[in-house]
């Protein structure tokens, strides 16, 4: 009983959980260095975005945001002059 909730239950959970995450580290279109200040702030306005744009049952799914809200929050980021490190 034990192994199947840990099939069943925990690994699909924590599978899902590394696919759907906002973007963790952003490095500048322009190639300067990046303000960890302004990074921080860039990022709150761009998490505001989600909540403005999307509908509350669209932000989140039980294991993180939808790929409407990463991508809200991608192209957010974007305008702002970032984009995802690889």
């Amino acid at each position: 009983m034990r192994r199947t909730y840990i099939l069943f239950g925990v690994v699909p959970c924590l599978a899902a959980v590394g696919c759907a995450a906002l973007p963790p580290t952003f490095s500048r279109v322009d190639g300067r260095s990046l303000d960890p200040k302004e990074l921080s702030t860039d990022q709150a306005i761009c998490r505001v975005e989600i909540k403005t744009n999307l509908s509350i049952g669209n932000q989140t799914t039980t294991w993180g945001p939808t790929e409407d809200a990463i991508t809200v929050y991608t192209v957010c980021m974007a305008q702002h002059g970032y984009r995802a490190a690889e």
